[in-house]
């Protein structure tokens, strides 16, 4: 277990924020080589397994090792909108910085691709190649969903943006459960397992305070990341992944719809509610918002659930809706539609 303790200036610095499409490329093939949460990511496997490049296959294993060993490319880089973005900053990334993060630890060296030199200032080739094998790998293995998974963590991210906003930062990691377990002002990864070192022990922030990342790729367990500098701890932890919702991303696109037809599909009321949760509300505010009961607000957000266009999320006891990646893009395309 991870015990990361917080003092109040840490709690002030404590905010959520969406690391991009390089961070979850690189979390992806940490996935690809697991064999957990098969129900959500199986089908993702069976089809980007036979398009890995060549340079990606033989990264794997160093920069995403499956016992644990991650490359942090996460605090060295931070956050990129697009994976081009991504792909400059690493290589315009401070080679001294750069080079401590590819030479952790002796044990590790076997794991190195023969390419992948201890990459020192004059060594813009290696870093190329590494930059162009992440690249490439994303087009085989999230791009083809980046829309859908952006949305989705854009979504749980601005409805944890809400909860901190309102409740406090407490409110926003007490509704990361289970992962975490906040018991301030210690916040519990219970089944963190760090690469190396005591299986139990503590974190101190000291002041320097934390971003909290949603990925779909992290895997069950959250993983903390520490820069060399004095700035923000990272702490990536799961976004929901209910199998409905997962689905959702994977699923090919649906043909676009009128207005009318999605209504005559859905509903009125349900087409409704699916286009007010662009937004996220609770049961009772969705009510209001759209004067109806609150049980029906529930059933037809119950209904809408189990079709994959809606994620639910339970804070203590309240429950917030959010549109899903596949419940945006067949409203989405009813927008488009003349």
């Amino acid at each position: 277990m991870l015990r990361i303790r917080f003092t109040l200036e840490d709690l002030a610095r404590t905010r959520v924020a969406l690391l991009g499409p390089l961070a979850e490329t690189q979390l992806s093939l940490r996935m690809l080589q697991r064999r957990e949460e098969k129900v959500l990511f199986d089908g993702w496997r069976r089809r980007t397994r036979p398009r890995v490049p060549p340079d990606a296959r033989q990264l794997a294993a160093f920069v995403a090792s499956p016992q644990g060993w991650m490359v942090d490319l996460f605090t060295l880089l931070g956050p990129v909108s697009s994976i081009e973005e991504g792909r400059e900053r690493l290589l315009s990334a401070p080679r001294a910085q750069l080079r401590a993060e590819l030479s952790p630890d002796a044990r590790l060296d076997r794991l190195r691709p023969s390419w992948l030199s201890h990459p020192g200032a004059g060594d813009g080739a290696v870093v190329e190649r590494l930059a162009n094998g992440l690249a490439d790998y994303h087009v085989a293995s999230v791009a083809p969903y980046w829309d859908r998974i952006h949305q989705h963590l854009s979504a749980h991210a601005h409805l944890v943006g809400k909860l901190m906003a309102a409740h406090g930062v407490g409110a926003a990691l007490e509704s990361l459960a289970p992962y975490l377990r906040w018991k301030p002002p210690v916040l519990e990864l219970p089944d963190y397992r760090p690469w190396q070192g005591p299986d139990d022990y503590g974190y101190h922030l000291g002041g320097r305070g934390m971003v909290l990342a949603p990925s779909l790729f992290c895997g069950p367990v959250p993983q903390l990341f520490t820069p060399a500098t004095d700035a923000e701890a990272l702490l990536i932890y799961p976004a929901p992944r209910d199998p409905a919702t997962i689905r959702s991303i994977w699923s090919p696109p649906r043909p676009a719809a009128s207005h009318k037809a999605l209504a005559a599909l859905l509903g009125t009321t349900r087409a409704a509610i699916l286009a007010t949760l662009v937004d996220s509300y609770t049961t009772t505010d969705l009510a209001r918002r759209l004067s109806i009961s609150p049980s029906s607000a529930s059933q037809h957000t119950g209904v809408l659930r189990q079709a994959g266009l809606v994620s639910t999320t339970r804070h203590r006891n309240t429950v917030h809706h959010t549109i899903t990646p596949q419940g945006r893009a067949l409203l989405d395309g009813t927008s488009a539609t003349p």
